[in-house]
């Protein structure tokens, strides 16, 4: 590697005994200039180096986003096709009722016997609730229970004497969950106090003022 002209003087000084002037101010920004000079000279190798890794990381990191793009399409499409086939398993399961129906219909066809059709229609639903158990179908109990707005929905109120108010009476509609989710709340006749719908003594009283004040209105002369 070959050296600057300032360094070489400052060997030969040395060898020859000779002292180093002291520097100017403007020397010295000169000599700094000099070393700076030295030191890239001497790191060109380095310089080649990092350039060359720098290449590689560049091309990795390509490599690494074209990567990343093919997995996010590949995750794209499964996503798609198990939303599209989500209920593959329910179907498959509820197979097995439709191939009871068929029978059932057959057989209602072929025979008078009632009680047969009854008793087919009747393994058809048992064979139905089964299937949707398997899936997480639950029905949600309410009649002799307190009234929860959380699982019920109430259609009317009735009143009673033999139950607290607020206590299903009847199921209307019966209700379901998936697993831990309500997805049809229970439709039910809620009772209420017998008391509840007698009108109160003020009442009773305004409604006989009113009633005498309309009598005495219409016996009054025109």
């Amino acid at each position: 590697m070959k050296k600057s002209k300032a360094k070489k003087a400052k060997e030969h000084d040395k060898r020859n005994g000779i002292e180093a002037p002291v520097a100017e101010p403007g020397e010295e920004a000169t000599q700094a200039e000099e070393t700076a000079v030295d030191k890239c000279e001497a790191g060109r190798d380095s310089v080649e180096d990092l350039q060359a890794k720098i290449e590689l990381l560049e091309d990795r990191l390509l490599r690494a986003k074209a990567d990343f793009q093919n997995f996010q399409r590949r995750s794209a499409i499964e996503r798609s096709e198990a939303i599209r086939y989500a209920n593959t398993e329910l179907m498959r399961s509820l197979l097995g009722v439709l191939d009871d129906f068929e029978r059932s219909l057959a057989a209602a066809e072929n025979s008078d016997n009632t009680a047969s059709v009854v008793d087919g229609v009747r393994l058809v639903y048992e064979n139905l609730v089964k299937a949707l158990r398997q899936h997480g179908l639950e029905t949600i109990e309410a009649l002799r229970q307190p009234f929860d707005p959380h699982f019920h929905q109430a259609v009317m109120q009735q009143a009673s004497e033999d139950h607290p108010a607020g206590t299903v009476l009847q199921e209307t509609a019966r209700g379901y969950r998936l697993r831990d989710r309500v997805i049809r709340p229970t439709k039910v006749i809620v009772s209420q106090s017998p008391d509840a719908n007698k009108p109160s003594e003020s009442d009773t009283r305004d409604g006989e003022a009113a009633q005498d004040e309309s009598a005495w209105k219409e016996g009054e002369p025109g």
